[in-house]
């Protein structure tokens, strides 16, 4: 039998612990198992009983399997967390916490722009069961503090936001929480924890949807939530047994396989993801570059204290309107274009295509909507992607 590693990998190196942490319970099995098995037999009614209440005892796949648990020790351990629960979806993750969250007569103070699903569930659909929302701009601490009523319970954000990849004080929006006793939730899906881990800052649950960079492979569907081993198992007892959307263990393997090389994959988006910034930032087609990272963006000093570099994904913007955003991604050959981001492929999207109207009407971007495209840069060879791009702003 192999040597096993075990929970000394825990404190280890980013990379070190996604390929070793979780790992040590399956004979030195350099690739664990996936436990597609549906439900768990017990010898006797007393062992049954007991497993009721043992952590790591496994009696149906709703409710905890093996493999799961493997991505979920993974994905705590990378964010700094106590603990993590799977779910099918980014958008299963963050109704879940809310629904976990919030009760008929809660208020939330979220960030915007915002993830186009989270809108939808916070402005249209919890009102039905009377928990409401407001939409302000987290960069601007005067309105978090003005939209704060007698029963806000949260205030909800994301680390970059919706494409246009806006940052705002961390530390200032957590102590505004901590003074009304507030929870502080963050979706951390695109600054990833390759850049920064919210629960360092303070954060009390971070959200992912694990479908982009921590899977990395485009064939993954999943999100997580990561915060203090009370909350998870709160989730896990009620939203996760009841509304039933559990990550199946096939999924989960493939997240953890996807995650073995997350940290590796993370550099080469990111490097890549520069150079072509950079280029755009001077080119003469090219209006503004929405990456905080880059020295001449105007939240760069606030950015680098946050943020340890950037990632494969950023947004920029024409001069010449929407039709030369259609002209330019018309004329990609390897940037296709799609909806998400985070693989191992290029992507582009313009959020002209997307955007909520009701977000259009309240974001001072309104005006830059149609002019903006945003990239997913992928792992394909950095000359390739760059001779592309060349190719496509030449034609505009």
């Amino acid at each position: 039998m192999s040597k096993q590693l075990g929970k000394e990998t825990k404190d280890a190196g980013m990379q070190t612990i996604l390929a070793h942490y979780g790992d040590e319970t399956f004979l030195g099995a350099v690739v664990p198992p996936v436990f597609i098995n549906t439900l768990f037999t017990f010898d006797s009614y007393e062992a049954f009983q007991k497993s009721q209440w043992q952590e790591e005892t496994y009696y149906y796949s709703r409710i905890s399997n093996p493999t799961q648990q493997i991505a979920e020790k993974k994905l705590a351990a990378l964010e700094k967390g106590e603990a993590a629960k799977l779910f099918t979806s980014g958008m299963a993750a963050i109704s879940s916490t809310l629904l976990h969250c919030l009760s008929q007569g809660d208020h939330v103070v979220c960030s915007y722009p915002i993830y186009g699903g989270t809108h939808q569930l916070l402005q249209n659909y919890l009102p039905k069961f009377g928990i409401t929302a407001d939409f302000v701009d987290f960069r601007q601490l005067d309105q978090v503090q003005a939209a704060i009523k007698p029963n806000t319970k949260m205030l909800y954000c994301e680390g970059f936001s919706t494409f246009y990849m806006d940052v705002f004080d961390i530390p200032a929006v957590v102590q505004i929480a901590k003074e009304h006793q507030l929870l502080t939730v963050m979706d951390n899906t695109c600054a990833t924890p390759a850049t920064m881990r919210p629960i360092e800052w303070g954060i009390d649950i971070v959200i992912h949807s694990a479908s982009k960079y921590l899977s990395g492979h485009s064939d993954v569907t999943a999100g997580v939530v990561i915060a203090s081993q009370e909350r998870i198992d709160a989730i896990a007892n009620n939203e996760i047994v009841l509304l039933g959307a559990t990550l199946a263990p096939l999924e989960a393997w493939l997240l953890t396989r996807g995650l073995k090389t997350f940290g590796l994959r993370m550099k080469q988006h990111a490097e890549s993801a520069k150079q072509i910034a950079l280029m755009l930032s001077q080119h003469p087609q090219v209006s503004r570059v929405n990456l905080p990272l880059l020295e001449q963006h105007e939240q760069h000093e606030l950015a680098v204290r946050q943020f340890s570099g950037n990632t494969g994904l950023f947004s920029f913007e024409l001069h010449g309107g929407p039709s030369a955003v259609a002209k330019l991604m018309n004329n990609l050959k390897l940037f296709q274009i799609g909806v998400s981001w985070g693989g191992f492929e290029s992507l582009i999207y313009s959020p002209g295509l997307a955007i909520n109207p009701e977000q259009k009407s309240r974001t001072e971007h309104e005006t830059r909507l149609e002019h903006t495209v945003r990239l997913s840069v992928g792992l394909e060879d950095i000359d390739d992607l760059m001779e592309d791009f060349n190719q496509a702003l030449a034609s505009l």
